[in-house]
């Protein structure tokens, strides 16, 4: 929002502090100031200049050859404005000033030298398009037209937080610099004589409770035409373009009280009756702007009874406008829902500068105001008269009384705010106070009531005026927390480092993704969906870390980065579970092994990512058992569930080639994917151990070579030596070889496991070895597993 400071001054006289000063002082007190800026800085060098002659031009009949006093010398100015005068004052852009960066510069016209150009509205921004120079009322040759027209006030640009609606408006940035700088705040007067009531001119029906309050006035015999000078200028200097004098008439009361304001036709809607409703689903309305919109029963609409007029916070309809023909208004000054008029405004796309005031709340009090007020501007400047009474449907809302203790208010602020201060600056803010035994009955005004509910809220208002830059830095005191980090913390802490240490990158991406994201893979999981998401990109929570985890890896490969290793520990969100927000580890590789040693030419490959999994869980005590798993998007023969006693704990495997080089453009080698659910691995946790008891006496180690069926999967066998072994000397068990080849039966496999065996008391004996091998023999025999010859 730009404050233009002219304007502001009408309000709280603050005609001593410069620009910098008053940018400071609301920087100070929380509101962001985003610039200074003079709006009319690009016209440089313009003087009031006195037509001394006016001549037609030797050699054409569409100019004219003037003679310009412009103080300092006169000037020879040709003109294709025929109805220039002599006597008339004008402003000049004589040779050497400047236009929007462009130097004025002597011009010849078939043969006559002009010294420069004529200034009109147009280059003033002042009115689209002029069709004559600009005539001024007032002036001494060579004086400075910027000066005269009152063009040299600066603009401050302020940026506001969502909850102050209340400074969206010239008064309420006056009253913000009147409590900075303890001065009085008035504002102008309206016209109290223009009663409220029901004279039968004029019906107001509300029929949804989105709309609290709708206030109207008739106005009759409007003249539709261009505003004064000094309007159009304020306007131009808050960043809105001049129409008409009843249009301009309802913006500047909008940017004066920041409360929006819509004119009605009464010719063109055919009625004085005002109906506001929800619209009907599927209703359809074409806005000012020539947009059509679809609409639904969230939406709401002002009608004639029937027929849409407006889509109520946001627009006006066409059929409702302000045209030249225009003779009796129909004013309306309403209080919206935010809420229901935001969720319109972002569904349809639509902003305007009335959504964006209703959206963040509006005084609900000042209605009679602002439409008295509005209609002396109308009397005033389009000669209409007053055709009604106000009415005035609806209601204001009951208003919170804030409990403020004053020793709550020195425990916040450090004591530095003397206690008379306190009261003084609430009440310069609008708010109501009353003394008490511990401080004060604080009574927010209407329009601070959407962002004021809390004792906190008013500390707040107290410190940002009485300036937060009083109050001496103190650190606070940080006290040990009792039992320090938790340990589910230091154990993910730990899996990080195991992760890192075997190559990985973490990385944190968002809680959110695409649904889109569920069709490529060809999934359809349970997932929490956003009611009111930001974009589609973050309309669900995801479900799973794969999909963001792919999505990395394919950044990453498109940009020349063949070898990578990722992982990310976070939330995943799933609505069947009985804890639908869980800890999940995932992580994604595909290239080499060790790709900074030149010598090293493994393939990150199936067993990399088991070896990787079975460290983890070997930190948690839990031995994983690895089963076939069939996913769509993972390649057959390639993808295994992670299992720990009888429960899945996660899956890993190769993602589908066509899958990979189609959808995520990975182009070379295969990719992995591994997700593991580490609030189950904590739920079935034996034992947390970052290292291994080693025994002092020697371990023993024997081979074992098996012809296993090809019905049976390593997996099964390992369970079983496992469950044969248990209590027992056994210590571990890993894979040696596996062949398929000459020398093997037809449906068999050999696979070839070392059993490790050790003891905390003694040293083994190659008896009690040998028992528990032929033990195992006995069992894998069972299944139909042979010892290989």
């Amino acid at each position: 929002m730009k404050l233009y400071l002219e304007w502001i001054n009408e309000f709280v006289d603050i005609s001593d502090k410069s620009p910098q000063e008053l940018s400071n002082s609301l920087s100070l007190s929380g509101t962001e100031v985003a610039g200074i800026e003079y709006p009319w800085s690009y016209v440089q060098g313009a003087v009031v200049g006195k037509i001394k002659s006016a001549r037609p031009h030797p050699m054409s009949d569409r100019l004219l050859v003037t003679r310009v006093d412009a103080g300092v010398r006169e000037l020879t100015i040709v003109t294709a404005d025929l109805t220039v005068k002599e006597g008339e004052t004008v402003g000049v852009l004589p040779e050497g000033s400047a236009l929007s960066g462009t130097k004025i510069e002597n011009k010849e016209f078939l043969g006559v030298l002009s010294e420069g150009m004529f200034l009109s509205l147009e280059e003033l921004e002042l009115e689209d398009k002029s069709q004559t120079i600009m005539r001024l009322e007032q002036g001494k040759p060579g004086e400075s037209v910027i000066e005269l027209l009152g063009l040299d006030s600066a603009a401050i640009e302020v940026e506001l937080t969502a909850n102050r609606g209340d400074c969206l408006s010239v008064v309420g940035m006056a009253r913000e610099l009147g409590a900075i700088y303890e001065r009085k705040v008035e504002r102008p007067c309206a016209d109290d004589s223009i009663p409220v009531g029901d004279d039968g001119l004029l019906k107001v029906t509300l029929k949804d409770e989105g709309c609290t309050r709708y206030t109207a006035l008739l106005m009759s015999d409007v003249t539709i035409c261009g505003s004064p000078l000094w309007m159009k200028r304020r306007l131009v200097a808050a960043g809105l373009r001049p129409i008409n004098n009843v249009v301009d008439i309802t913006n500047f009361m909008m940017l004066e009280t920041g409360h929006p304001i819509h004119a009605f036709d009464v010719d063109r809607i055919g009625s004085t009756e005002i109906v506001v409703r929800s619209a009907r689903n599927g209703e359809k309305l074409e806005l000012l702007d020539g947009k059509v919109v679809q609409l639904d029963s969230n939406d709401m609409l002002i009608t004639n009874g029937e027929t849409p007029l407006a889509l109520a916070g946001v627009m006006g309809g066409e059929d409702s406008g302000i045209y030249s023909s225009t003779r009796k208004v129909l004013l309306e000054v309403a209080v919206f829902d935010p809420v229901r008029i935001r969720k319109t405004s972002r569904k349809l796309g639509i902003s305007t500068d009335s959504s964006y005031r209703f959206e963040r709340g509006i005084d609900y009090e000042d209605s009679i105001y602002v439409i008295r007020r509005l209609a002396d501007l109308m009397e005033r400047f389009s000669g209409a008269s007053v055709a009604s009474k106000i009415v005035d449907a609806g209601g204001t809302a009951p208003v919170k009384v804030i409990d403020l203790r004053e020793e709550f208010v020195t425990d916040r602020l450090g004591g530095v705010v003397p206690s008379e201060k306190i009261g003084a600056i609430l009440e310069s803010l609008g708010f109501k106070t009353e003394r008490t035994d511990f401080g004060w009955k604080v009574t927010p005004p209407a329009f601070r009531s959407y962002d004021t509910r809390q004792e906190i809220d008013l500390v707040e208002e107290i410190g940002r005026i009485y300036g937060y830059d009083k109050i001496e830095n103190v650190l606070p005191r940080v006290l040990p927390i009792s039992g320090g980090v938790p340990e589910f913390l230091k154990r993910q802490k730990r899996v990080k480092d195991l992760m890192v240490a075997n190559g990985f990158d973490e990385i944190v991406t968002y809680s959110f993704i695409n649904p889109d994201e569920f069709d490529k893979l060809g999934t359809d999981p349970k997932h929490v969906a956003l009611l009111n998401p930001l974009s589609m990109d973050m309309a669900v929570m995801r479900p799973s870390l794969v999909y963001n985890l792919l999505s990395a890896a394919s950044y990453n490969y498109r940009r020349q980065n063949r070898d990578i290793k990722l992982f990310e520990i976070a939330s995943v969100f799933n609505p069947e579970r009985e804890q639908s927000e869980t800890t999940a580890l995932g992580f994604v590789a595909t290239g080499r092994e060790n790709p900074l040693d030149y010598s090293d030419k493994r393939i990150l490959d199936f067993f990399t990512f088991k070896g990787v999994i079975d460290e983890l869980c070997s930190l948690y005590g839990l031995d994983p058992v690895y089963n076939p798993l069939t996913i769509s998007w993972l390649e057959k023969g390639k993808a295994v569930s992670v299992d720990v006693d009888g429960r899945k704990i996660g899956f890993f495997g190769a993602v589908d080639i066509s899958a990979a080089d189609t959808l995520y453009e990975i182009k070379s080698g295969e990719v992995y994917v591994a997700e593991l659910n580490i609030s189950i691995i904590e739920s079935l946790m034996k034992g947390f151990s970052g290292a291994k008891k080693i025994s002092p006496f020697p371990r023993v180690f024997r081979d074992l070579s098996f012809l296993v069926p090809g019905s049976i999967a390593y997996g099964e066998l390992e369970e079983l030596i496992r469950r044969t072994l248990d209590g027992t000397s056994f210590e571990e068990i890993r894979v040696s070889d596996l062949y398929r080849g000459k020398g093997i039966e037809p449906g068999y496999k050999s696979i070839t496991v070392t059993l490790g065996f050790e003891s905390f008391d003694k040293t083994l004996t190659d008896d009690e070895i040998n028992t528990l091998i032929e033990l195992v023999l006995r069992e894998t025999e069972k299944i139909g597993v042979k010892l290989r010859g």
